[in-house]
Order: structure tokens, then C-alpha cells, then sequence
């Protein structure tokens, strides 16, 4: 894996971790020493090495470094269209399909918690519409950090933007320091926990996978192994969503067939 194979610097500092249980070969090199460099200018730290000694030293660099690895630029409603196909096609499809036993969809790479607040949102408003419905969110993150502050629910208006007013007094209740706490409701929906996608087991027989704008920072072999990993947790058919840059090519095609290719989202084969 090239993460490994590069500066010396950057080689002891992916040895440190590793031995910590955690393995960053799985990323691109350029993406590793870019959040590697986060931390070398927050403690003021001019080169790898130095780093390096400094994990030795000080146990608290250690989570503070993995922090960096959680990918946290979202948003409610990222890509309005996207959601807007996705709830208008896909969940009825997939109510259908589960019945009474409701569907299981897992938010692989959540952050801090707005992607899986979003189907929380669109299952509320579901339930309303389709009889029976019935769904409950898996959400997952690399980063303790994240799945903290996505548990505790609370949002600036900014992340908030492309909430429309109704759903924002439906499903939210303004804060005096002009956040935005979400429901219980919603709440009660999801089960958030720490999960490292390399390594972790993954949820089995879900209905759909949303993994955007995550996979793109991984090498073409880890990205390989995670998909098979998703092709494996989902059901015969179930539904696998990338990000507006991403794409199943190659290898992976064979794993999943396209369904709607400008909104990224794939379906499972039947291997």
C-alpha cells in the first residue's frame, strides 16, 4: 500500500498507529499526509519524524490525529436532487419489498451525523404517506469525535440550509445560541457507533448503503475490499448510493448494476 511507502516521516507515523490497532495504509498517500500535515501545524511540528515521537509521548495526539480522518464537510440534504429522486423512487420501492418487517439502511462514513438525520427526515415524512412503513438507520463513523457530536444532534443554521421551513419546525426546535436540536423522534431512529470501514463487521441484510463521498479517499484495493463488504451486507437487491464523484467501474462492476447512473445509485447482483 503506497501510504506506507513514501517519506520515512510519514512510514514511523503509520507504524506508531498501527500498533495502536489502527492501520492507515488503507489511504491514498496524498490524502494521508494532508491530514497528517493538520496535525504537525497544529502543534507547531516541522517534520514526520518529529511527529512520530511526539505520538510516543503525548497518548491524547493519538485521537486527536484519527479525529482528523472523520470527513465532516456535509450538510442536511446534500445534493437536493439526489434526495429528492431518492425519496420519490427508492423508499417505496424498497417498503415494498421489506413489507411489514420495515427496512434497515446503513450510512457508512455518517460524520457528524447530518446524512443520517436526512433519511431519518425522509422516513418520518414516509411514514405519513405509505402505509405500514417502518425504517431504522445504521450509522457509522471512523472518528469517536463525530459519533459524539452526531448522538448529541445539535447544528448551526448553516448545515441547515437546504431545510425547508416546514420540515425545520417539524423536526427541530431552535436553540438559544441559534442552533438546532433534533428531535427525539429522529432520534430514536438511528443507532450511531464508531466503525473503522477497513476493519470493522458490517451490518448484514440491510436495504440500502449510502457511503458518498467517502470511498474516493481510500486506495483502489482498500475501495475494492470495502465493496465487497457492502455487496455482502446487503440484500439480493438492495440498494448501494456513492457520492456525485464517485462511480462503480472496473472491478466492482461486478458487483453492482446501475439503477439511476446521474444520481449514483446502484443496485446489488446477484453474484
Amino acid at each position: 500500500m503506497a501510504a506506507a511507502s513514501g517519506d520515512p516521516g510519514t512510514s514511523m507515523v503509520v507504524e506508531r498507529v498501527l500498533a495502536r490497532g489502527v492501520d492507515l495504509r488503507q489511504y491514498k498517500e496524498n490524502f494521508l499526509k494532508r491530514r497528517l500535515d493538520i496535525r504537525l501545524k497544529a502543534r507547531g511540528i516541522s517534520d514526520y519524524s518529529q511527529y512520530a515521537r511526539l505520538l510516543d509521548s503525548d497518548p491524547s495526539e493519538f485521537h486527536l490525529l484519527l479525529a482528523t480522518f472523520s470527513i465532516n464537510v456535509t450538510e442536511f440534504f446534500r445534493d437536493v436532487d439526489f434526495y429528492n429522486a431518492f425519496y420519490s423512487h427508492i423508499i417505496p420501492d424498497m417498503h415494498l419489498e421489506a413489507g411489514q418487517g420495515g427496512i434497515r439502511v446503513w450510512s457508512a462514513g455518517c460524520a457528524s451525523g447530518e446524512e443520517a438525520y436526512t433519511l431519518a427526515i425522509m422516513f418520518a415524512e414516509a411514514a405519513e404517506s405509505l402505509a405500514g412503513f417502518k425504517g431504522r438507520i445504521i450509522a457509522t463513523d471512523f472518528s469517536s469525535k463525530a459519533i459524539e457530536a452526531a448522538r448529541l444532534g445539535r447544528y448551526d443554521a448553516a448545515r441547515l440550509a437546504n431545510v425547508p421551513e416546514d420540515i425545520l419546525a417539524k423536526h427541530f426546535t431552535r436553540l438559544p445560541n441559534g442552533r438546532h436540536q433534533v428531535s427525539e423522534r429522529l432520534r430514536s431512529m438511528i443507532d450511531f457507533d464508531i466503525g473503522n470501514l477497513a476493519t470493522m463487521s458490517a451490518p448484514q441484510q440491510v436495504d440500502a448503503i449510502f457511503c458518498r463521498n467517502v470511498l474516493m479517499y481510500f486506495d483502489k484495493d482498500m475501495q475494492l475490499k470495502i465493496l465487497t463488504k457492502f455487496h455482502k451486507s446487503l440484500k439480493d437487491g438492495g440498494y448501494f448510493i456513492l457520492g456525485q464523484s464517485e462511480a462503480v467501474m472496473g472491478e466492482s462492476s461486478a458487483l453492482f448494476e446501475t439503477v439511476m447512473p446521474k444520481e449514483r445509485i446502484y443496485r446489488k447482483r446477484r453474484l
